[in-house]
């Protein structure tokens, strides 16, 4: 039985959900269930280290797009922003091919629907395909968890897939992407992962059988794992608990809803076959 509407576009954060609790992706994809309640304990710092990373993001695009460096330095008014954006200068761009598209989206064919992906940057040369994700998190993750993670599997999938859009027409190899996850709050730390063509055709067969599992599905039930209820706003909807969880073991950087993505489609290269 297929819920999903025609023009519906998956993306990492879509499929995390999918993944982490069905019942969770049905009501807030599906159902379009609003329920406002809080993520964390402590709303307001957790707004503030949002509102944080907003700011830095948008300060390293205002650097890629050509904004010097000592003009965007002075109107940082948070030690904690200015002291991350002084470690992007000092290492953020090592290794960093000068072929660059901050906040790029591309969407690519994902069985009879559309997956987004909505890079912090992309970076080529003639044999190197680099994607950067600027992370402002307060942890840095276990290397195998974030190797699990749906945005590491779709953002390699979709700029291999898509890749055609940025490199003259022809594809990107796999063995020519790697994705960077780079940690601003823990001195630039870099967790580093490559790519390849077998990978590649395992990441297809895993992402199109997400969507055919979503779309043969009767029942979205429950997640088992009852940890994760903590930070998800419809817990007490689901009587699993009202409370939420503490603020310093969230993730900050979990992905955001695609609801919330500021993208306009006319802007994302779209690759029709």
């Amino acid at each position: 039985m297929n819920h999903l509407p025609e023009d519906f576009i998956f993306s990492q954060s879509s499929l995390q959900d999918y993944v982490d609790c069905p019942r969770r992706f049905q009501l807030k994809y599906l159902l379009r269930q609003r329920y406002p309640a809080p993520e964390v304990d402590d709303l307001l710092e957790f707004e503030r280290r949002m509102a944080q990373g907003e700011r830095f993001h948008h300060l390293l695009h205002q650097h890629a797009v050509g904004l010097a460096a000592e003009v965007l330095q002075k109107r940082i008014d948070d030690d904690e922003v200015r002291r991350w954006f002084d470690t992007y200068m000092a290492n953020g761009l090592n290794d960093v091919p000068e072929r660059r598209y901050p906040e790029y989206s591309l969407t690519v064919p994902l069985g009879d629907y559309r997956l987004l992906a909505k890079f912090d940057l992309l970076a080529l040369s003639e044999d190197k395909a680099l994607i950067i994700d600027w992370k402002t998190s307060r942890h840095v993750p276990r290397r195998d968890r974030l190797q699990r993670r749906l945005q590491t599997i779709v953002y390699r999938y979709v700029l291999a897939k898509g890749g055609t859009a940025l490199n003259g027409g022809q594809p990107i190899p796999p063995e020519q992407i790697e994705m960077r996850y780079w940690y601003a709050d823990h001195e630039g730390q870099v967790v580093a992962f490559a790519y390849d063509a077998a990978q590649f055709e395992a990441d297809e067969h895993y992402l199109t059988g997400l969507v055919r599992e979503i779309e043969e599905r009767e029942r979205f039930p429950l997640t088992d794992d009852t940890t994760r209820c903590a930070y998800c706003t419809y817990r007490s909807l689901c009587e699993r608990g009202i409370t939420a969880g503490p603020l310093d073991e969230w993730e900050l950087d979990e992905p955001t809803d695609l609801d919330e993505l500021d993208f306009d489609f006319d802007q994302i290269a779209e690759i029709e076959f």
